[in-house]
């Protein structure tokens, strides 16, 4: 991948381009109900919110989830978070997170964060540093609540799987 950085930005640091091309890839390995995301061609709206979150952003411009490019925004209220499909939360936004994620219960959203409640507060995606790697734990009941599912493959690469098959 090669980026290009302008003169007055600063590149973004390496963990958010890690956590950049993860929450892509979960894009990739997720399924949405057909109501939601019938056209395959159809764009998939990827929201962001909160600190940081622009560089994983910019990170996921022009990309696309299969047959699906990625239709990147940044949102700073819950409700702005209807038409997303995914929904990335920075650690910023703790203190509002149990409140969102609940508003988003029964919504097919994909949601990513990572802090160390998340999957507690219905997160279906944490991602976290362990050993100074970046790995990842999944929800799976909040997945199935919310009508969507995710590929067995991510589940087996996760570290940790909650309210589902052990890993």
């Amino acid at each position: 991948m090669c980026l290009v950085v302008g003169a007055q930005e600063t590149p973004p640091a390496p963990e958010q381009q890690i956590k950049a091309a993860y929450i892509l890839n979960f894009t990739r390995y997720a399924s949405w109900p057909a109501s939601v995301l019938a056209d395959a061609r159809a764009p998939l709206v990827v929201c962001v919110m909160g600190q940081g979150s622009g560089d994983i952003a910019r990170q996921l411009h022009s990309r696309a989830a299969g047959s699906h490019p990625l239709d990147l925004r940044t949102i700073t209220r819950g409700e702005d978070a209807a038409p997303c499909h995914a929904l990335y939360i920075s650690p910023s936004e703790r203190p509002r997170q149990a409140a969102l994620l609940a508003r988003l219960r029964d919504q097919a959203v994909l949601t990513i964060g990572d802090s160390a409640s998340f999957l507690a507060d219905g997160g279906m995606i944490n991602m976290m540093l362990v050993e100074g790697n970046i790995r990842f734990e999944v929800n799976l009941a909040a997945a199935k609540q919310s009508g969507m599912s995710l590929n067995p493959r991510v589940l087996a690469l996760a570290e940790r799987v909650v309210g589902g098959a052990a890993k």
